[in-house]
């Protein structure tokens, strides 16, 4: 019996999960018109067994089929149509909601942007103008902000683990103290970014710019430098554990600090 019972539960909740699943996607415009071509087609598939051998039953049939295949096809492309300018009208909302908090150096500005982003980032939306937005301690986790305009923006004490800033302009940006961990920046624009106490362990900044950038105190444990341009960058007491800088520009005073320091490892 409780065999019996758990396997009527097990049905039960996976009918439940499946209606609920239905449910949400027909109330979507393409759902909609998936659902109504499907129940055409039944009209007319019994429309064929009955008709389809009379003369005059078949030349309207003839004409509902090709009724049927209009009524599918344009409601499908009005429907992917109707979906693409609601997402770009609900982004443009967005943006204009980060301009709106531009320049606002207060933590209500700050949420009121990383909720913004995060909505943004839902609807696949990546490039994103943050210039001049106050960040500081925010948690953009994993955040999507490849290409985005980063200049003089403060994220400081920022969370970014597993955040993609590739081909970023991060320039003149302050991300002091911020969590960089497994972050990817590949051919980001850190020209003169303020790095100190940074976290950058595990951190790909492939043919990053790091031009006189300050990494002082800051950890690049595993960090991937291949061809990056590290000229005159600032590096007081940087931890250059098992950092890869293959091929990169920078000081003979630097690379010998970190052949070194990994020497000693």
């Amino acid at each position: 019996m409780k065999r019996k019972y758990k396997r009527s539960r097990r049905l039960k909740k996976a009918f439940n999960f499946y209606l609920d699943w239905f449910v949400k996607h027909i109330q979507t415009p393409i759902g909609i018109t998936i659902v109504v071509g499907f129940v055409l087609i039944f009209i007319i598939s019994v429309l064929d067994i009955r008709y389809l051998e009379t003369s005059n039953g078949r030349d309207i049939l003839i004409e509902a089929h090709g009724l049927l295949f209009d009524i599918f096809v344009f409601g499908v492309l009005l429907a992917y149509l109707n979906k693409f300018l609601e997402k770009k009208q609900r982004s443009e909302r967005y943006k204009e909601e980060i301009d709106d908090f531009r320049g606002w150096e207060e933590k209500e500005a700050k949420y009121r942007i990383v909720g913004n982003i995060k909505r943004l980032n839902k609807l696949g939306f990546g490039r994103i103008n943050l210039a001049n937005c106050y960040l500081e301690g925010a948690d953009l986790h994993s955040a999507n902000l490849v290409k985005s305009n980063l200049k003089n923006v403060d994220l400081s004490g920022a969370n970014l683990v597993y955040a993609d800033l590739s081909y970023t302009d991060l320039s003149n940006a302050n991300l002091s103290g911020a969590n960089l961990t497994h972050a990817l920046l590949r051919g980001a624009n850190l020209t003169n970014a303020n790095l100190i106490g940074c976290k950058m362990d595990y951190t790909s900044l492939w043919r990053a710019l790091l031009i006189e950038a300050d990494i002082s105190k800051a950890s690049l444990i595993n960090t991937n430098l291949l061809e990056a341009d590290l000229s005159r960058i600032k590096y007081e007491d940087t931890d250059f554990s098992k950092v890869n800088i293959d091929q990169a520009i920078a000081d003979t005073s630097l690379k010998k600090a970190v052949t070194e320091q990994q020497m000693m490892e």
